[in-house]
């Protein structure tokens, strides 16, 4: 094994410490944001940001827009959450780092100063309920930054539309609507950096998202992203994960399954191209998250409606519909005592029921939904049931019943988890009687047992 000189891991570490440094985030402080309810979605937009950033290894630092100076001096990328009500200052910080050689990303802006800076003419605000903005399609022709995707799913209801300016910017990607027709421009880009109209959302086609915003930190910050490494490696994974299939002998009735995290399908908006791969690669069973206590991408008269099921329909309606005749069995997943993808006012009205847990170190409430109230449970029983008779599923697959592992658990914690169990499975062999009724559970038996009021044993 080689040692390095002292020096030269002092230098290693500077770099890295530095490319960390050289990509901010920048969001709207409480001054410039408007409405609190404004600066709560972009504070929530640039922790999007973040985590699609982090998720390929690239660094970057979440400020806010009270100290341009500070925020944006130094850097060598920016990314502009919501930037409507630019200071002069931050104009002038902006211009600066123009000068210097660094680059902007704006998203979901209609400040006419910073359009000029950027080299773009706003056109207006643009609403759609009819999926005009549904996917994001890049020019092949554009000269974007290496790794940048073909696509990206994304259905926004509204922009503010843009257009480039002759001789200084250009467009670099199209909205297009379900069918696949262009509705208008959807990110530019000049000298100054890339102008998205709206905003790269945390709902659906992660992977894409994350790719793009990274392409563009590697094109701008050497050594923050590097696509060909990226590709290698994801050849290699891929590699391997056939390698290993292949050397795997089928055994008669035996299930195969995909977990579909996005409830989409593997590729958002093509269910018929997923059933295709899945049929080709003999799985037999596809678990989808379609539901949970905050959110259903399908119809239901019991839980809310998530931006999914809103702009692009029914996910369940749609999955069963590709998944016939192709002999691969559709299970209904459903998240239970855990209120993720709610939006924040679902989360404000289950705190009000006082259902939300808190965590027994900080205090602070958490996403986790107590399985000691009744009337929760009813809740829950009631979308399962429902789901159940609604959608010819061939299975039902509960998550999360359990208590938070963060929580203090009270004394007999497994009595309503238990409880829960067996009053869903009835409800769905009721209506489903050849359905396969599942739980994910905790894997280290007994000790899921007091850790999460789990006595998996005693519902088989």
């Amino acid at each position: 094994m080689t040692r390095l000189p002292a020096l030269a891991l002092t230098a290693l570490f500077s770099f890295a410490a530095a490319a960390a440094s050289q990509i901010a985030i920048v969001k709207p402080s409480a001054k410039t944001a408007g409405t609190a309810g404004e600066s709560a979605f972009a504070a929530r937009l640039a922790d999007h940001l973040n985590r699609f950033l982090s998720a390929n290894g690239v660094s970057a630092d979440v400020v806010d827009d009270a100290s341009p100076a500070a925020a944006i001096g130094g850097r060598r990328l920016v990314f502009l959450v919501m930037c409507q009500n630019p200071s002069q200052e931050e104009l002038g910080a902006l211009a600066a780092l123009k000068a210097r050689g660094g680059k902007m990303f704006s998203f979901y802006s209609h400040s006419p100063a910073l359009a000029k800076l950027f080299g773009v003419t706003l056109v207006g605000y643009r609403k759609s309920d009819s999926g005009a903005y549904s996917r994001i399609v890049f020019s092949k022709a554009a000269g974007l930054p290496p790794g940048t995707p073909a696509a990206i799913v994304q259905t926004s209801s509204n922009i503010f539309a843009a257009q480039p300016v002759a001789k200084r910017s250009r467009v670099v990607a199209s909205w297009q609507d379900r069918d696949g027709r262009a509705t208008g421009a959807a990110i530019l880009a000049s000298d100054a950096g890339w102008w998205m109209t709206h905003v790269l959302s945390g709902d659906g086609d992660a992977v894409a998202k994350a790719q793009f915003l990274a392409a563009v930190s590697g094109s701008v910050v050497p050594g923050s992203w590097s696509y060909a490494a990226w590709d290698a490696r994801r050849k290699a994974e891929i590699a391997a994960l056939r390698a290993y299939a292949a050397a795997q002998k089928p055994r008669h009735g035996e299930i195969r399954a995909v977990w579909d995290q996005s409830g989409q399908g593997l590729y958002p908006g093509n269910w018929a191209r997923t059933f295709s791969l899945l049929r080709a690669s003999r799985i037999t069973d596809i678990f989808v998250n379609v539901a949970g206590a905050g959110f259903a991408h399908c119809r239901s008269d019991v839980l809310p409606p998530s931006p999914v099921f809103t702009s692009q329909g029914d996910q369940l309606a749609a999955c069963l519909k590709a998944a016939a005749g192709t002999g691969v069995r559709v299970h209904a997943w459903i998240i239970c005592f855990n209120a993720t993808h709610g939006s924040p006012h679902r989360l404000g009205v289950f705190s009000q029921k006082g259902w939300r847990l808190k965590d027994r170190k900080t205090g602070k409430l958490t996403e986790y939904l107590s399985p000691s109230y009744a009337d929760l449970r009813e809740y829950l029983l009631s979308a399962v049931g429902e789901i159940a008779s609604r959608y010819a599923v061939q299975g039902v697959h509960l998550d999360f019943v359990r208590w938070y592992e963060g929580a203090a658990l009270p004394k007999g914690a497994t009595t309503p988890v238990t409880a829960f169990v067996s009053a869903a499975r009835r409800r769905v062999k009721a209506v489903r009687p050849a359905a396969v009724f599942s739980t994910a559970v905790f894997g280290k038996y007994p000790s899921c047992v007091g850790a999460v009021g789990q006595d998996w044993v005693s519902w088989l």
